[in-house]
């Protein structure tokens, strides 16, 4: 290694570039390194489970400036594992924040819908089509005006999080292939929940609009059938 980093007279250069790389790859490399592995196969994946992100407190006093100002911040992308022998396969979305300030996301990582049919509730969810043989799971808490701050996590700039679930494919999807599209719909900037003793109360509501449309979609993607061996 001493003799790539000796600077001499018959290379001049050869230091400096070798500094180069090093600061590129610690600066570009976090952001492309997780995108690359993950678009190498659905088996790996970037982001931390969006269960793992803060969660908001205190949203009359605690917001950011630059992320109530955003607009449609969000980028869905969907996949899908290949069908196991046992007829399961696991499903994910994973949303970005593509936007350089922190925008609040509702998320319930028991209430994400697995539907055949968007029912047009707020919160993430996907849709799985032919339906699933076991898996499909309905939305529970509907749409609110205000939402519990526990359920309201906290999206960095540039950050992105994942949710997965196991389900059984039906002998249709085994056979035929499916197909599989993640949604996040929000119609309300959410009215503020009673704060801590001393809040000054600076925001009047929870910031959760931040999609123009009210909602944003992942592009619908194919669920290959199960490969005979």
């Amino acid at each position: 290694m001493s003799r790539f980093l000796r600077r001499d007279d018959d290379n001049p250069n050869a230091f400096i570039g070798i500094i180069l790389l090093i600061v590129l790859g610690v600066f570009v490399g976090p952001n492309l390194l997780p995108e690359f592995v993950s678009d190498l196969s659905p088996y790996f994946y970037s982001g931390i489970p969006c269960a793992r992100l803060p969660v908001a407190e205190d949203l009359a006093a605690h917001q950011s400036v630059i992320g109530r100002s955003v607009e449609d911040p969000l980028i869905l992308e969907v996949s899908a594992t290949d069908i196991g022998e046992d007829g399961t396969l696991t499903i994910r979305f994973t949303v970005t924040n593509a936007s350089l300030g922190t925008v609040p996301i509702y998320y319930n990582e028991a209430d994400v819908a697995i539907v055949t049919t968007d029912d047009n509730t707020n919160g993430f969810g996907m849709v799985v089509n032919p339906a699933p043989n076991f898996g499909l799971q309905g939305r529970q808490i509907g749409n609110l005006g205000s939402y519990p701050e526990d359920d309201i996590h906290m999206l960095g700039p540039r950050q992105r999080c994942d949710h997965s679930v196991q389900i059984t494919a039906s002998p249709q999807m085994i056979t035929n292939g499916g197909t599989i599209l993640a949604y996040y719909r929000m119609n309300t900037a959410g009215t503020q929940q009673p704060q801590s003793t001393g809040t000054r109360n600076i925001y009047p509501d929870q910031g959760l609009n931040i999609l123009l449309t009210g909602a944003v979609f992942s592009e619908l993607v194919e669920i290959p059938p199960r490969a005979i061996q």
